[in-house]
């Protein structure tokens, strides 16, 4: 009977030691480790994914997720939205997500410039990504994020898409060093960013680069799953040599070195136009169930454009534009009544390029998961902005609606266990937030004043005071929108404006600028627009 019972004791002491050490392992793997090393000054792994909106599968239940009307069916849409983005799924889950973070302009060039150096557009008059940010008076002697880091010790590095690639300047000072590489880094690489698809019989013959369609490249072929494999291997093995890719002065390679933390950045072109994916993520996403992309939804959209002002049909495509392009050729190939079938099959491409730059992002996460950085590397995710596909009727970026700049923030501290809690920040955040954020996480001074507020408060809990009462982002000079925490207020070059109350309308269907019982708060969201164009923070 003894013998049993020591039997016993030692069984559970064995299980009860198994159970710390299983406990002690999964707190490391999120929150690092409490040695010298992991409080020292931290590296950043700052990744950027091109046109993605607000479909990602974590966030598909917030309040205006056009999920929600294209899979109407809640458990179809919760199937949908694990499949979508597994991997962005399971970093929100260890991290803090900031589910009403925006761009500071929907369009790629003015939002990375201003995400990277802090200066809003109306200030700095970059409106276009029509020539190198360094080229307009306002910008020429920017101090970029990653440039302050480097003059504080730290070494960057990245690849892929991180400032826009300007057309401007092709046989000056600045032709081929888009990404700012003579300011910037220390190594940069260039990966092609093209790809190569079979375009679907619904996406338009003469539309540029409204494409859509399968693929023809298997994914180990591709220019963002070269970018992301190059940039696992840096931290798994501490240097990479790219191949098919070139850097300033023929650079390939990036090795991180022992004695520097370091900022490495990896830009992921997808889910950028046009939209081909490697043919396995297509079928993922079945167009028989979006169901709720129908003529009836179809005609709700239409009739959204009665009440909007002058200053805003310009940036609807119903005379023209990318999906009144698309809505005539199904017509032509399809006869009437194909419209729905033609809005599926784009929204199929746009989901099969999300998931396939989640694919692609899981590569670069197990790379670090897999290297020494892991317990002191600080992730931060963004997009550039958000993307419209079908509200509105527009199917592009370029507009001051909350479609247009809604954008995917995440963040993840291992040293902070309170940032690793998974818990939805739904304080307002702005991409221009992050200059500072960097900045005070890392210890580094700021070069001056800047656009933004840090949102380190917020990673320490997800019940702090919001660090800003408003965000305001730019299309093209004079048409802003002002988003506070329950209402969007556009205002457009021409006087006109919108007014929504997100809270009860997070689509944004009822224009209510016109209704006089409004007039007071419409008036007061004007001032506040006014006094922070004034003085932007």
């Amino acid at each position: 009977m003894y013998r049993i019972f020591q039997l016993r004791f030692v069984a559970r002491l064995v299980t009860g030691m198994l159970t710390i050490l299983v406990s002690i392992a999964s707190h490391r793997s999120c929150h690092g480790d409490t040695t010298e090393a992991s409080r020292a000054r931290p590296n950043i792994l700052f990744i950027a994914v091109d046109d993605l909106n607000d479909f990602s599968g974590f966030a598909s239940e917030e309040p205006g997720n056009f999920l929600q009307v294209i899979y109407p069916d809640a458990k179809v849409r919760r199937q949908v939205a694990d499949r979508l983005t597994p991997t962005l799924n399971r970093l929100a889950k260890q991290s803090s997500p900031f589910v009403r973070a925006y761009c500071a302009a929907a369009l790629c060039g003015p939002s990375r410039t201003s995400l990277m150096t802090g200066v809003a557009p109306h200030v700095s008059g970059y409106y276009l990504h029509d020539r190198h940010f360094r080229l307009y008076p306002t910008l020429s002697d920017v101090v970029t994020l990653p440039q302050q880091l480097r003059r504080h010790g730290y070494f960057t590095a990245g690849a892929g898409k991180i400032f826009h690639k300007a057309v401007g300047d092709r046989d000056g000072a600045l032709k081929d060093d888009w990404a700012d590489a003579r300011h910037s880094w220390d190594a940069w690489v260039n990966h092609a960013q093209g790809a190569a698809g079979k375009p679907d019989r619904f996406s338009p013959p003469n539309g540029g680069l409204m494409q859509f369609g399968r693929g023809t490249q298997p994914q180990q072929e591709t220019g963002d799953w070269k970018t992301a494999d190059f940039i696992a291997q840096v931290l798994e093995s501490g240097t990479a040599t790219a191949t098919a890719a070139r850097g300033r002065l023929g650079e390939r390679r990036i090795t991180l070195p022992q004695d520097q933390p370091f900022f490495l950045a990896a830009g992921l072109f997808r889910p950028h136009l046009p939209f081909y994916a490697p043919e396995e993520f297509f079928d993922r996403f079945p167009t028989a169930e979006m169901t709720g992309l129908n003529s009836d939804n179809l005609r709700t959209i239409v009739d959204d454009l009665k009440d909007l002002p002058p200053g805003a049909e310009r940036f609807t495509d119903y005379r023209g534009g990318k999906f009144r392009m698309i809505m005539d050729h199904a017509k032509t190939v399809g006869g009437p009544g194909a419209e729905t079938q033609a809005w599926k099959a784009l929204v199929q491409s746009y989901l099969a390029c999300v998931s396939f730059a989640d694919s692609c992002l899981g590569r670069i996460l197990d790379g670090l998961q897999k290297s020494e950085y892991t317990d002191n590397t600080v992730v931060v995710l963004w997009s550039d902005h958000g993307y419209h596909l079908g509200p509105k009727y527009h199917v592009a970026k370029q507009a001051v609606w909350e479609k247009a700049n809604r954008v995917l923030l995440v963040i993840r501290d291992p040293r902070n266990p309170n940032a690793c809690d998974g818990t939805p920040r739904r304080q307002l955040a702005s991409l221009n937030d992050l200059y500072p954020t960097i900045c005070q996480l890392t210890g580094v001074t700021l070069p001056g004043p800047k656009v933004g507020h840090s949102l380190v408060p917020l990673l320490h809990s997800a019940d702090a005071a919001p660090v800003r009462n408003e965000v305001v982002f730019t299309y093209m000079k004079g048409n802003h929108g002002l988003r506070t925490a329950r209402h969007a207020f556009l205002r457009y070059q021409d006087g006109t404006s919108e007014l929504y109350d997100i809270d009860v309308d997070p689509r944004q269907l009822s224009n209510l600028a016109g209704d006089v019982s409004y007039a007071e708060l419409k008036e007061s969201l004007n001032q506040q627009l006014d006094a922070w164009l004034a003085d932007p923070h």
